[in-house]
């Protein structure tokens, strides 16, 4: 769940991007096959390997080059930290442009540009190991991405956007019959979905059946209404929450998405009812393009929607913008548009506009692409915009990148408490996650530190799930192990005498159950003796609860209240579903019902 965030995920790419497979394109992934020695057989050729590192976004990345007779042959990755969703597709994106090209002047892949920097230099390092001149095959040409098809002129329906409310509103437009076009700016399909734990709240699932939990639809509904402090329309939220039981099952037994059998009670809510699929969220991306490709929407990367269009009676009639790998413009005519590009996380004028306190100074959890486009599209078009004001942070990001920390979700497990420098607890670690990062933001330095023990941290297998994470993290100087409390909190100057008080009274109150400090609401376990583990953690903007105002069947509104003809919109892009607050594994939920509902009234129309 967003909790609990795996680091080694699927990767993901249009398939119209780059020609030829319908994941990467020829040449994107090695294809020769490796003798005992890792390298490709030679034959009589003249042969030679070498490997480069640089520093990737997360830790270092090292490739090895082999070359023969002067012609590049195999790239293969030694070690990667890079999220596989995103980096790990830039690498194999990168890879295919190189070996077929034969140049190092090749493009950068938008929505990775880091990973991407870091590759072309250890590409270039590894050639100079192998005794070539990387400069001389910096000089080889250009080579750009290509698309093997056009971009159509018409459709029934564009759903502009990729992450899991574009993916589900097109699988569903697509099964109705309609012809679909999904267009999407960044190289990379997924969007922050594909970054996520996509931790879902199920009221009613088996698993919660199995473990005695009663639930329904409506506690759900109240505990989003009471976490969201809510003042918007109640009735989005009970779309939302009547139909999660069929989302939830939909996407396992339709997309085929495997879970976790634990149910897990997540910040603000009132009982176990999150879980989290086996291959996370970008797993869930990859069977939902599979799913949106199988049922024929044709889906294209490196295309920047910049425009609604509409006649003269104010129906929509489809999109303009720019084909970002030709510069061209283009437009789309059609009978809906569907908006599923998600929030402005990652614009900081637009956050500052409507909150001026996260300016450049908080970093942020989402992907490059949530930039607020779809929002200032709908705008123009006449849309309202409701609960702009409304930004979440998330409460353990990465100081260093600002990404969600993986291992943040510890504290939801009930084995590890969060202090500041001073040793001292100041909030409960199963709060909500505004009060969380409010809490956390008034602490010396802004950061929160989690302690606890290795031998808890093992036996959830955190350094399996989690390895390349904290490897990192060790490099930052943000995670620190000790045999002893004194060894593991000198790393972070905490007040080694006050934490271990604040273990013992934590200790203290899981023998009675009761949080005498702050009220733990889930299952406590006591922090045993060391080795102890503590890493720091900071809040990063995480989720903007504003958008465009929609109705229940995700047709967008004008200032007025009244639909714009054949305009929806579904996902992050929307507002009044979550109030000031949202609670965490709901927003997948709405995604893929409001994704479905949009696709549905799409293709009606259509």
């Amino acid at each position: 769940m967003d909790e609990k965030n795996l680091s080694r995920r699927g990767f993901i790419t249009g398939g119209a991007l780059l020609a030829g497979s319908a994941l990467l394109g020829p040449g994107c992934a090695p294809t020769t096959e490796k003798d005992d020695t890792g390298l490709a057989p030679t034959g009589t050729a003249q042969a030679s390997s070498g490997t480069g590192t640089a520093q990737g976004r997360n830790g270092e990345l090292t490739v090895r080059a082999t070359v023969e007779d002067d012609e590049l042959v195999d790239i293969q990755i030694v070690r990667s930290h890079e999220t596989i969703s995103v980096g790990e597709t830039a690498q194999a994106v990168l890879s295919g442009l190189i070996l077929e090209n034969q140049t190092l002047d090749v493009d950068t892949v938008s929505g990775a540009t880091l990973t991407s920097m870091a590759y072309l230099s250890a590409v270039k390092d590894a050639l100079a190991a192998a005794g070539q001149d990387p400069s001389a095959w910096e000089k080889r040409g250009h080579a750009s991405l290509s698309r093997d098809e056009p971009i159509p002129a018409a459709a029934d329906v564009v759903v502009v956007g990729s992450g899991g409310a574009a993916l589900c509103a097109a699988i569903t437009a697509a099964r109705e019959g309609k012809s679909v076009v999904l267009l999407e700016k960044m190289g990379i399909f997924g969007g922050s979905t594909a970054l996520s734990g996509f931790g879902f709240a199920a009221p009613g699932s088996w698993p919660q059946q199995q473990a005695g939990i009663e639930d329904s639809a409506d506690n759900l509904a109240e505990d989003m209404l009471a976490g969201g402090d809510y003042e918007g329309n109640p009735d989005l939220v009970h779309v939302v929450c009547d139909n999660a039981l069929d989302a939830y099952q939909w996407l396992s037994y339709d997309m085929m998405v495997s879970w976790y059998p634990d149910v897990v009670q997540d910040g603000g809510h009132s009982c176990k009812r999150s879980q989290c699929p086996e291959d996370y969220g970008a797993g869930t991306v990859q069977r939902l393009l599979a799913g949106a490709r199988s049922a024929g929407a044709q889906l294209f990367a490196s295309v920047q929607a910049d425009e609604i269009a509409k006649d003269e009676t104010g129906k929509v009639t489809g999109v303009r913008g720019t084909d970002l790998l030709t510069g061209e413009p283009f437009e789309v005519t059609a009978g809906a548009v569907v908006l599923a590009t998600g929030g402005f996380g990652r614009n900081v004028d637009m956050r500052m506009k409507y909150n001026p306190e996260l300016d450049d100074s908080y970093l942020c959890t989402d992907a490059p692409g949530i930039t607020g486009d779809g929002i200032i599209m709908a705008e123009a078009a006449g849309a309202q915009l409701v609960d702009m004001e409304f930004i979440q942070t998330h409460p353990t990001g990465n100081p260093s990148t600002g990404s969600m920390l993986d291992v943040g979700g510890i504290r939801t497990y009930g084995c590890a408490i969060m202090v500041n420098k001073e040793g001292q607890r100041f909030v409960e670690e199963l709060e909500r996650r505004d009060v969380v990062s409010k809490a956390t933001l008034a602490q010396t330095d802004g950061l929160g530190y989690f302690v606890f023990t290795r031998k808890d941290a093992e036996a959830d297998d955190m350094y399996g799930w989690a390895g390349d994470e904290i490897d990192s993290m060790i490099a930052a100087g943000l995670w620190a192990e000790g045999d002893t409390l004194d060894e593991a909190c000198a790393v972070f100057g905490i007040d080694v005498a006050a934490c271990a008080d604040s273990i013992a009274q934590w200790n203290a109150d899981c023998e009675t159950g009761a949080d005498t400090a702050f009220n733990y609401r889930g299952d406590m376990s006591p922090i045993g003796d060391g080795p102890y583990c503590i890493f720091a953690t900071t809040p990063t903007v995480h989720y903007t609860m504003g958008g465009v105002a929609i109705d229940t069947q995700a047709r967008v509104l004008d200032a007025a209240g009244v639909p714009i003809p054949g305009l929806y919109a579904a996902g992050e892009v929307t507002g009044d579903i979550m109030g000031t607050n949202r609670l965490g594994t709901t927003a997948v939920v709405d995604i893929v019902v409001f994704g479905r509902i949009a696709g549905k009234s799409a293709a009606n129309l259509a």
